[in-house]
Protein backbone atom coordinates (compact mmCIF):
# COMPACT_ATOMS: atom_id res chain seq x y z
CA UNK A 1 0.00 0.00 0.00
CA UNK A 2 1.37 3.41 -0.98
CA UNK A 3 0.78 5.99 1.75
CA UNK A 4 1.01 9.77 1.53
CA UNK A 5 1.63 11.59 4.81
CA UNK A 6 0.94 15.33 4.88
CA UNK A 7 2.79 17.41 7.44
CA UNK A 8 5.66 14.91 7.54
CA UNK A 9 8.08 17.51 8.91
CA UNK A 10 6.01 18.30 11.99
CA UNK A 11 6.43 17.19 15.59
CA UNK A 12 3.99 14.29 15.14
CA UNK A 13 4.53 13.81 11.41
CA UNK A 14 8.19 12.83 11.77
CA UNK A 15 7.25 10.15 14.28
CA UNK A 16 4.35 8.85 12.16
CA UNK A 17 6.85 8.20 9.38
CA UNK A 18 9.03 6.10 11.70
CA UNK A 19 6.03 4.23 13.11
CA UNK A 20 4.82 3.36 9.60
CA UNK A 21 8.26 2.08 8.65
CA UNK A 22 8.54 0.11 11.89
CA UNK A 23 5.15 -1.45 11.07
CA UNK A 24 6.44 -2.62 7.68
CA UNK A 25 4.86 0.08 5.51
CA UNK A 26 7.80 0.76 3.20
CA UNK A 27 6.21 2.69 0.31
CA UNK A 28 5.81 6.25 1.57
CA UNK A 29 5.41 9.65 -0.01
CA UNK A 30 6.18 12.39 2.49
CA UNK A 31 4.70 15.87 2.10
CA UNK A 32 6.53 18.98 3.32
CA UNK A 33 5.46 22.59 2.91
CA UNK A 34 8.71 23.35 1.10
CA UNK A 35 11.42 20.75 1.69
CA UNK A 36 12.32 18.02 4.17
CA UNK A 37 14.29 19.04 7.28
CA UNK A 38 18.01 18.62 6.74
CA UNK A 39 19.15 15.05 7.18
CA UNK A 40 15.71 13.59 7.86
CA UNK A 41 15.35 11.45 4.73
CA UNK A 42 18.98 10.33 4.83
CA UNK A 43 18.59 9.26 8.46
CA UNK A 44 15.39 7.33 7.75
CA UNK A 45 16.88 5.67 4.68
CA UNK A 46 19.89 4.54 6.68
CA UNK A 47 17.70 3.11 9.45
CA UNK A 48 15.22 1.52 7.02
CA UNK A 49 17.24 0.64 3.88
CA UNK A 50 14.34 -1.31 2.38
CA UNK A 51 12.06 1.76 2.41
CA UNK A 52 10.93 3.55 -0.74
CA UNK A 53 10.74 7.17 0.38
CA UNK A 54 9.53 9.93 -1.92
CA UNK A 55 9.17 13.59 -0.99
CA UNK A 56 6.69 16.15 -2.23
CA UNK A 57 6.73 19.88 -1.52
CA UNK A 58 3.40 21.71 -1.63
CA UNK A 59 1.59 24.58 0.01
CA UNK A 60 -1.79 23.06 0.80
CA UNK A 61 -3.40 26.50 0.75
CA UNK A 62 -2.71 26.68 -3.01
CA UNK A 63 -5.97 25.14 -4.21
CA UNK A 64 -5.78 22.67 -7.06
CA UNK A 65 -2.00 22.71 -7.35
CA UNK A 66 -0.97 19.33 -5.98
CA UNK A 67 -3.04 16.61 -7.66
CA UNK A 68 0.19 15.00 -8.86
CA UNK A 69 1.22 14.50 -5.24
CA UNK A 70 -1.76 12.17 -4.82
CA UNK A 71 -1.29 10.10 -7.98
CA UNK A 72 -0.81 6.40 -7.25
CA UNK A 73 -1.54 6.82 -3.54
CA UNK A 74 -3.80 4.28 -1.82
CA UNK A 75 -4.05 5.97 1.57
CA UNK A 76 -3.59 9.57 2.73
CA UNK A 77 -2.72 10.32 6.35
CA UNK A 78 -3.60 13.99 6.75
CA UNK A 79 -1.60 15.36 9.67
CA UNK A 80 -0.87 18.88 8.38
CA UNK A 81 -2.73 21.60 10.30
CA UNK A 82 -2.35 25.08 11.73
CA UNK A 83 -1.30 24.79 15.36
CA UNK A 84 -0.56 28.39 16.27
CA UNK A 85 -0.75 31.97 15.09
CA UNK A 86 -3.69 34.27 14.49
CA UNK A 87 -7.16 32.78 14.32
CA UNK A 88 -7.40 33.49 10.58
CA UNK A 89 -4.08 31.74 9.90
CA UNK A 90 -5.08 28.75 12.00
CA UNK A 91 -8.40 28.46 10.15
CA UNK A 92 -6.74 28.80 6.74
CA UNK A 93 -4.02 26.24 7.40
CA UNK A 94 -6.38 23.73 9.01
CA UNK A 95 -9.71 24.12 7.25
CA UNK A 96 -8.90 25.59 3.85
CA UNK A 97 -5.81 23.42 3.45
CA UNK A 98 -7.82 20.32 4.36
CA UNK A 99 -10.58 21.26 1.92
CA UNK A 100 -8.01 21.43 -0.84
CA UNK A 101 -6.61 18.03 0.10
CA UNK A 102 -10.04 16.38 0.22
CA UNK A 103 -11.07 17.96 -3.10
CA UNK A 104 -7.90 16.67 -4.75
CA UNK A 105 -8.44 13.20 -3.26
CA UNK A 106 -11.89 13.20 -4.81
CA UNK A 107 -10.52 14.17 -8.21
CA UNK A 108 -7.83 11.50 -8.32
CA UNK A 109 -9.92 8.77 -6.67
CA UNK A 110 -8.07 8.24 -3.38
CA UNK A 111 -9.48 5.20 -1.61
CA UNK A 112 -8.71 5.83 2.08
CA UNK A 113 -8.05 8.93 4.21
CA UNK A 114 -6.88 8.99 7.81
CA UNK A 115 -7.50 12.34 9.53
CA UNK A 116 -5.52 13.49 12.55
CA UNK A 117 -8.09 15.46 14.52
CA UNK A 118 -7.95 16.49 18.20
CA UNK A 119 -9.49 16.06 21.64
CA UNK A 120 -10.62 19.66 21.13
CA UNK A 121 -13.55 18.47 18.98
CA UNK A 122 -15.20 16.47 21.77
CA UNK A 123 -18.32 17.99 23.33
CA UNK A 124 -17.43 17.72 27.00
CA UNK A 125 -19.10 20.76 28.62
CA UNK A 126 -21.94 18.65 30.05
CA UNK A 127 -19.73 15.84 31.37
CA UNK A 128 -19.69 15.34 35.13
CA UNK A 129 -16.66 14.61 37.33
CA UNK A 130 -15.75 10.94 36.94
CA UNK A 131 -17.42 10.51 33.53
CA UNK A 132 -15.35 8.77 30.83
CA UNK A 133 -14.43 10.26 27.48
CA UNK A 134 -13.99 7.68 24.72
CA UNK A 135 -14.86 6.87 21.13
CA UNK A 136 -18.60 7.21 21.81
CA UNK A 137 -18.32 10.77 23.15
CA UNK A 138 -20.04 13.10 20.65
CA UNK A 139 -18.17 15.90 18.95
CA UNK A 140 -19.05 19.58 18.91
CA UNK A 141 -21.71 20.57 16.34
CA UNK A 142 -19.82 23.80 15.57
CA UNK A 143 -17.01 24.28 18.09
CA UNK A 144 -16.84 28.06 17.92
CA UNK A 145 -17.05 28.30 21.72
CA UNK A 146 -13.84 26.24 22.04
CA UNK A 147 -11.67 29.03 20.65
CA UNK A 148 -9.85 29.32 17.29
CA UNK A 149 -8.06 25.95 17.41
CA UNK A 150 -11.09 23.98 18.63
CA UNK A 151 -13.31 25.64 16.04
CA UNK A 152 -10.87 24.95 13.20
CA UNK A 153 -10.47 21.27 14.11
CA UNK A 154 -14.23 20.80 14.55
CA UNK A 155 -14.93 22.43 11.19
CA UNK A 156 -12.21 20.29 9.61
CA UNK A 157 -13.72 17.05 10.91
CA UNK A 158 -17.29 17.85 9.84
CA UNK A 159 -16.02 18.89 6.41
CA UNK A 160 -14.03 15.65 6.13
CA UNK A 161 -17.16 13.57 6.71
CA UNK A 162 -19.08 15.67 4.16
CA UNK A 163 -16.42 14.98 1.52
CA UNK A 164 -16.40 11.27 2.45
CA UNK A 165 -20.14 11.02 1.86
CA UNK A 166 -19.71 12.78 -1.47
CA UNK A 167 -16.74 10.77 -2.76
CA UNK A 168 -17.01 7.46 -0.91
CA UNK A 169 -13.64 7.59 0.86
CA UNK A 170 -12.84 5.06 3.53
CA UNK A 171 -12.43 7.18 6.66
CA UNK A 172 -10.48 6.80 9.89
CA UNK A 173 -10.21 9.59 12.48
CA UNK A 174 -7.74 9.83 15.35
CA UNK A 175 -8.30 12.42 18.07
CA UNK A 176 -5.13 12.79 20.16
CA UNK A 177 -5.12 14.33 23.60
CA UNK A 178 -2.07 16.33 24.68
CA UNK A 179 0.83 15.13 22.52
CA UNK A 180 4.11 15.50 24.38
CA UNK A 181 7.75 14.51 24.18
CA UNK A 182 11.16 15.94 23.19
CA UNK A 183 10.58 18.62 20.59
CA UNK A 184 7.10 19.44 21.85
CA UNK A 185 5.65 22.04 24.18
CA UNK A 186 6.32 22.31 27.88
CA UNK A 187 3.07 23.07 29.67
CA UNK A 188 -0.36 22.50 28.15
CA UNK A 189 -3.07 25.09 28.92
CA UNK A 190 -4.84 22.20 30.63
CA UNK A 191 -2.11 22.35 33.27
CA UNK A 192 -2.18 26.14 33.60
CA UNK A 193 -0.90 29.43 32.26
CA UNK A 194 2.13 31.61 32.91
CA UNK A 195 1.58 35.34 33.32
CA UNK A 196 3.23 38.24 35.13
CA UNK A 197 5.95 36.07 36.59
CA UNK A 198 3.50 33.57 38.07
CA UNK A 199 2.17 30.23 36.92
CA UNK A 200 -1.55 29.73 37.49
CA UNK A 201 -2.23 26.05 38.17
CA UNK A 202 -5.65 25.39 36.62
CA UNK A 203 -6.08 21.67 35.95
CA UNK A 204 -4.93 20.55 39.41
CA UNK A 205 -6.51 17.17 40.22
CA UNK A 206 -7.98 16.57 36.76
CA UNK A 207 -6.27 13.87 34.70
CA UNK A 208 -4.04 15.22 31.94
CA UNK A 209 -4.85 13.27 28.71
CA UNK A 210 -1.26 12.77 27.61
CA UNK A 211 -0.08 10.73 24.66
CA UNK A 212 3.67 10.45 24.14
CA UNK A 213 4.51 11.40 20.56
CA UNK A 214 5.85 7.94 19.66
CA UNK A 215 2.81 6.22 21.16
CA UNK A 216 0.48 8.58 19.29
CA UNK A 217 2.35 7.92 16.04
CA UNK A 218 2.07 4.15 16.61
CA UNK A 219 -1.69 4.58 17.02
CA UNK A 220 -1.88 6.46 13.71
CA UNK A 221 0.16 3.81 11.89
CA UNK A 222 -1.89 0.97 13.37
CA UNK A 223 -5.23 2.58 12.58
CA UNK A 224 -4.18 3.58 9.06
CA UNK A 225 -3.66 -0.06 8.13
CA UNK A 226 -5.96 -2.04 10.41
CA UNK A 227 -8.93 0.12 11.45
CA UNK A 228 -12.26 -0.44 9.66
CA UNK A 229 -13.68 2.45 7.67
CA UNK A 230 -15.82 4.74 9.77
CA UNK A 231 -13.69 4.31 12.89
CA UNK A 232 -12.79 7.17 15.22
CA UNK A 233 -10.37 6.84 18.12
CA UNK A 234 -9.54 8.80 21.24
CA UNK A 235 -5.74 8.70 21.51
CA UNK A 236 -4.47 8.78 25.08
CA UNK A 237 -1.86 6.78 26.99
CA UNK A 238 -2.27 4.52 30.01
CA UNK A 239 -1.45 5.59 33.58
CA UNK A 240 -1.62 9.29 32.85
CA UNK A 241 -0.86 11.80 35.64
CA UNK A 242 -3.07 14.54 36.96
CA UNK A 243 -2.33 18.07 35.82
CA UNK A 244 -0.84 18.86 39.22
CA UNK A 245 1.36 15.76 39.16
CA UNK A 246 2.70 16.78 35.75
CA UNK A 247 3.33 20.32 37.03
CA UNK A 248 5.09 19.04 40.14
CA UNK A 249 7.34 16.91 37.93
CA UNK A 250 8.11 19.94 35.81
CA UNK A 251 8.94 22.06 38.87
CA UNK A 252 11.22 19.35 40.24
CA UNK A 253 12.98 18.30 37.03
CA UNK A 254 12.93 21.34 34.73
CA UNK A 255 12.66 24.67 36.54
CA UNK A 256 11.14 26.31 39.59
CA UNK A 257 8.26 28.75 39.22
CA UNK A 258 6.04 30.72 41.53
CA UNK A 259 2.72 28.86 41.41
CA UNK A 260 -0.74 30.12 42.29
CA UNK A 261 -3.44 27.45 42.46
CA UNK A 262 -6.92 28.33 41.23
CA UNK A 263 -9.49 25.69 42.26
CA UNK A 264 -12.05 24.59 39.67
CA UNK A 265 -14.99 26.28 41.45
CA UNK A 266 -13.12 29.57 41.70
CA UNK A 267 -11.96 29.30 38.08
CA UNK A 268 -15.55 28.78 36.95
CA UNK A 269 -16.67 31.85 38.94
CA UNK A 270 -13.87 33.99 37.50
CA UNK A 271 -14.73 32.90 33.96
CA UNK A 272 -18.32 34.05 34.45
CA UNK A 273 -17.08 37.47 35.61
CA UNK A 274 -14.79 37.69 32.56
CA UNK A 275 -17.72 37.09 30.24
CA UNK A 276 -19.82 39.70 32.06
CA UNK A 277 -17.03 42.28 31.84
CA UNK A 278 -16.43 41.43 28.18
CA UNK A 279 -20.04 42.33 27.45
CA UNK A 280 -19.94 45.45 29.63
CA UNK A 281 -16.75 46.71 27.95
CA UNK A 282 -18.16 45.85 24.51
CA UNK A 283 -15.32 43.47 23.79
CA UNK A 284 -12.44 45.65 24.99
CA UNK A 285 -11.61 43.07 27.64
CA UNK A 286 -11.47 39.66 25.89
CA UNK A 287 -13.13 36.71 27.63
CA UNK A 288 -10.19 34.32 27.25
CA UNK A 289 -11.88 31.77 29.50
CA UNK A 290 -15.65 31.30 29.43
CA UNK A 291 -17.66 28.96 31.67
CA UNK A 292 -18.11 26.77 28.57
CA UNK A 293 -14.36 26.46 28.06
CA UNK A 294 -13.68 25.88 31.76
CA UNK A 295 -16.28 23.10 31.95
CA UNK A 296 -15.06 21.58 28.67
CA UNK A 297 -11.34 21.54 29.53
CA UNK A 298 -11.02 21.35 33.29
CA UNK A 299 -13.82 19.10 34.61
CA UNK A 300 -12.04 16.09 36.18
CA UNK A 301 -13.09 13.25 33.87
CA UNK A 302 -11.54 9.94 32.87
CA UNK A 303 -10.28 8.84 29.46
CA UNK A 304 -10.52 5.55 27.56
CA UNK A 305 -8.28 4.15 24.82
CA UNK A 306 -10.15 0.84 24.53
CA UNK A 307 -10.88 1.40 20.83
CA UNK A 308 -7.20 1.51 19.97
CA UNK A 309 -6.47 -1.60 21.99
CA UNK A 310 -9.17 -3.48 20.09
CA UNK A 311 -7.22 -2.96 16.84
CA UNK A 312 -3.97 -4.12 18.42
CA UNK A 313 -2.34 -0.89 19.60
CA UNK A 314 -0.20 -1.08 22.71
CA UNK A 315 1.69 1.69 24.48
CA UNK A 316 5.33 1.33 23.47
CA UNK A 317 6.82 4.03 25.72
CA UNK A 318 5.58 3.79 29.33
CA UNK A 319 4.33 7.06 30.78
CA UNK A 320 7.07 7.37 33.47
CA UNK A 321 9.73 6.97 30.77
CA UNK A 322 7.98 9.45 28.48
CA UNK A 323 7.81 12.01 31.26
CA UNK A 324 11.47 11.46 32.17
CA UNK A 325 12.60 11.95 28.57
CA UNK A 326 10.43 15.04 28.18
CA UNK A 327 11.56 16.74 31.37
CA UNK A 328 15.22 16.05 30.51
CA UNK A 329 14.80 17.55 27.03
CA UNK A 330 12.94 20.60 28.34
CA UNK A 331 15.64 21.24 30.94
CA UNK A 332 18.31 21.06 28.24
CA UNK A 333 16.54 23.83 26.30
CA UNK A 334 16.75 26.32 29.16
CA UNK A 335 19.30 29.14 28.74
CA UNK A 336 22.49 28.51 30.69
Amino acid sequence: MKILLTGAGGFLGKQITRSLLMAGQNDLRLHFRSRAPAGLIESLQKEFPQARLETAGANLIARGSFDAMLEGVDCVIHAAAGMKGAAADMFANTVMGSRNVFEACGRVGTKRIVLISSFAVYKTDAMKPGDTLGEDTPIEPVGVDKGPYGYAKTRQEHMFLDFARQHGFETVILRPGVIYGPGGGALSPRVGLKAMGLFASLGNGALLPLTYVENCADAVARAAVHAPSGSAFAVVDDQIPTCRQYLDGYLKNVQKMRVVTLPFSAFLWVSGKLVAYNKKSKGQMPAVFTPYVVKSMYTPIRYSNDGLKKIGWTQRVPTPEGLSRTYAWLKAQLPR
